[in-house]
């Protein structure tokens, strides 16, 4: 995986020499950062101690990264890279 070194996930995201067997490996390190992410939040976001402000904040929070993921997705799909999932380069 290359995790330090982007400019060398980039190029063999563009020659296509990632293997499956590497794309496995992305996708589960992408779901497992997810999970952590979202099992985090009830200890992080603890309702009964948020103000109307820490709520505002959240809210927009979530907001911002629907539309940004959103957006590039679409932007993604213009390009018109078929031979590619998105969450891949995504998480890149």
């Amino acid at each position: 995986m290359y995790i330090w070194n982007i400019n060398k996930l980039v190029m063999a995201l563009q020659t296509g020499t990632i293997t499956g067997k590497q794309k496995k490996r992305y996708r589960i390190t992408f779901w497992v950062l997810v999970a952590l992410t979202v099992f985090s939040l009830p200890g992080v976001y603890n309702p009964s101690s948020m103000n109307g402000y820490d709520v505002i904040d959240l809210i927009l929070f979530i907001i911002i990264n629907v539309i940004a993921i959103y957006l590039l997705v679409g932007i993604y799909k213009k390009r018109s890279r078929k031979e590619l999932d998105f969450f891949l380069p995504f998480l890149a």
